[in-house]
């Protein structure tokens, strides 16, 4: 896009923003699917560079209002993305249900048993899908997930084996501390005293999703299911809706436990079949693993060389993997971040480099200044200032950019996670125990949030100028 288009649409997304009903955007051509072209991706206009975020509780924001939806919530914060030059989401387009509500999982459910949906869950897709589609944003279609908080692959066993979970600790908003108003409640992590398994032996049980029949056969359907989808609002087949830009095999699914980076991996082969068959369903449209690429150099290859996946993924998350520390107001704590990301960036785009192939960071995020908040009943308050994560922002933002603009296989970033109006101070959760928060259901609402008001927000769509500015200077 020239800086000239930028600057009318990033105008035409302000004047939207503050005229209430307007629809003064950039709608996508449904027949103008986003294409890899050596380590760029390419639309009909050029060059597709991905200003992106974490919206994965689209759907259950679109729904009806029966089932828990917030159709006035959901548009204000499309409105707001959209005015910060955001093209692309990266959604949820899949839930599963258990046998009895968790507290700590998307309720309701999209599919409640296997093959069974809920439709009005599924018309809050389709009602994503839409309003994405008239303010010129595309998405990324997650079909699973690892972890517990959709349901998941863990779900899929569960059904198929008639066994319990053993949900790793989770975040249960019923716990203590609790607020005087029902439903205001913080919450906190589950341990081994309410039942908490090991991440390790989760994840086990998880990953019997590559290896069981019964359970990859259900997978396979409900990826048909959503693939040849036609949507409700609009009528378009979602296979061939350019608003689709990616179908995602999974959230972060993750190796072998305790496994070395080999092609025996049954997370190998199951990549081949799941991308195989999903190419056979969509064609035009792009297909990714979902990996974060923490595993290094040998598993980053072995996932991502197959004909049948355009490009890769990477996730940054300093604090999770033990680099940064919220409580941590030092500068050397943040520059340990800022070092870790850079070289990161830098290493899985080489690797992408080395393969051929674009590389999308899909997911980074840093709690707010949250040494402010140590000695307050949460820790996660929005009322803490946001200094570290500004500066990191700026840094792997910035990071992924140079790529782009030099040698590198970067295509954009999408951090985690919009909460947008959301904040924890005013939360309540529905008849359905759901907030809907940035963060997901199983971990600590408002630790990773971006609200409307955020600098990191600004830094996102300073980042779409930047790169516009770039793209009309070197004429491409």
């Amino acid at each position: 896009m020239s800086k000239t288009l930028l600057s009318i649409f990033l105008a035409s997304a302000l004047s939207t923003a503050a005229q209430a009903g307007s629809r003064a955007y950039q709608a996508i051509d449904p027949d103008d699917f986003v294409y890899v072209d050596g380590l760029r991706l390419k639309d009909s206009q050029g060059l597709h560079y991905l200003t992106g975020l974490n919206y994965w509780a689209c759907m259950n924001l679109a729904a009806d209002k029966s089932q828990g939806g917030n159709y006035s919530r959901l548009v204000t914060e499309l409105d707001q993305m959209a005015a910060k030059g955001v093209n692309h989401l990266r959604i949820m387009a899949s839930s599963e249900g258990a046998p009895t509500p968790q507290p700590f999982r998307m309720n309701p459910a999209l599919m409640q048993s296997p093959g069974q949906y809920n439709e009005k869950v599924f018309q809050g897709l389709d009602i994503c899908l839409d309003e994405m589609s008239q303010r010129g944003m595309r998405a990324t279609m997650t079909l699973a997930d690892e972890w517990q908080w959709s349901g998941g692959f863990a779900q899929y066993i569960s059904w198929a084996t008639n066994k319990t979970i053993p949900y790793p600790s989770s975040w249960n908003m019923t716990k203590p501390p609790q607020r005087p108003v029902p439903g205001t409640g913080w919450g906190d992590y589950t341990n081994e005293t309410d039942g908490a398994a090991s991440y390790e032996v989760f994840e086990d049980f998880a990953n019997q999703l590559y290896t069981n029949a019964q359970a990859e056969q259900w997978y396979k359907a409900h990826i048909k299911t959503v693939i040849n989808r036609k949507n409700t609002v609009n009528g378009r087949v979602y296979k061939d809706d350019a608003t689709i830009m990616t179908w995602q095999l999974a959230n972060e699914p993750q190796t072998q436990v305790g496994g070395g980076p080999e092609a025996s991996d049954p997370l190998i082969a199951w990549i081949d079949r799941i991308s195989t068959y999903i190419r056979s369903l969509a064609p035009k449209q792009l297909i990714n693993v979902g990996l974060e690429s923490k595993q290094g150099e040998a598993y980053f290859k072995l996932v991502h060389n197959f004909s049948t996946v355009d490009y890769a993924t990477s996730h940054c998350w300093v604090q999770n993997w033990g680099i940064y520390d919220m409580y941590d107001s030092s500068t050397a704590g943040l520059q340990a971040a800022q070092d870790f990301a850079t070289a990161f960036v830098q290493n899985t785009s080489r690797w992408a480099v080395e393969i051929g192939k674009p590389i999308f960071l899909e997911e980074f995020g840093m709690a707010r200044d949250n040494w402010q908040n140590r000695n307050m009943t949460y820790p996660y308050l929005s009322s803490a200032t946001t200094t570290h994560k500004d500066a990191y922002f700026e840094t792997i933002i910035g990071a992924a950019m140079d790529q782009f603009k030099g040698d590198g296989a970067y295509v954009g970033t999408c951090p985690w996670a919009y909460g947008g109006i959301w904040r924890p101070e005013t939360q309540h959760m529905n008849e359905f125990g759901m907030v809907w928060a940035g963060d997901p259901p199983h971990e600590a609402p408002g630790w990773y949030d971006l609200y409307d008001t955020d600098e990191a927000m600004n830094i996102v769509a300073r980042q779409q100028e930047d790169i516009a500015d770039w793209i009309e200077e070197n004429g491409l």
